[in-house]
């Protein structure tokens, strides 16, 4: 297992020995959480594709108050789950966190039946301000979920919804989202979308 993921500050992260999972990069996460600042404190966050769960860590680490990941593949899932529970002070806030090992496209529809692996987090009352979607950049599954998680009760009027892909992909429009951001970072791209009915 590679352990040459690193998180902003330094602190080391595990990732699996395999060329099929690709965290997303120091520099492009340094980014994130600059443009974000300090509205990351005390928000939910919900982690798509979550993969090693990087993105969750740092979201952890900003000051997130309650996190969910959603990865289909179980080693990710479980390296993940670990990688989250080797955070600061995180015995005392296990509870505020959940890492799902199911597939995004079906945890995503309007309709499904979402439970937790923990039971903790009341995904009923839950809404998040934050989801961020990486997908692999092979494959375009960005606005089929995009639709799905809009056609949702779990988000906010005002949540910001980051996806994460390829410079040679462009989110489309749509009734449903608005984009309010570009940002390039060599092979990868950040699309910031908010709900049209925000306002």
């Amino acid at each position: 297992m590679k352990t040459n993921l690193r998180l902003i500050g330094g602190k080391r992260l595990q990732s699996p020995n395999n060329m099929f999972t690709r965290p997303t990069t120091l520099r492009v996460r340094e980014a994130i959480f600059n443009i974000l600042k300090n509205r990351v404190k005390n928000s939910n966050w919900l982690d798509l594709f979550s993969g090693t769960g990087a993105i969750s860590c740092e979201a952890y680490n900003h000051g997130a108050r309650k996190i969910i990941a959603i990865e289909k593949n179980k080693n990710n899932s479980k390296i993940c789950l670990k990688n989250l529970l080797s955070m600061q002070d995180i015995n005392i806030r296990k509870n505020d966190i959940d890492v799902i090992c199911k597939d995004v496209l079906n945890w995503t529809k309007p309709n499904y039946e979402r439970n937790l692996s923990s039971k903790i987090i009341d995904l009923d009352k839950l809404k998040f301000d934050f989801v961020y979607l990486d997908p692999p950049y092979d494959v375009d599954f960005h606005e089929l979920v995009l639709n799905q998680i809009f056609n949702c009760n779990f988000m906010k009027k005002d949540s910001i919804v980051i996806c994460e892909h390829s410079p040679n992909l462009f989110i489309k429009k749509s009734t449903l989202w608005e984009t309010i951001d570009v940002r390039d970072y060599g092979q990868s791209r950040l699309t910031f979308l908010i709900n049209v009915q925000h306002s």
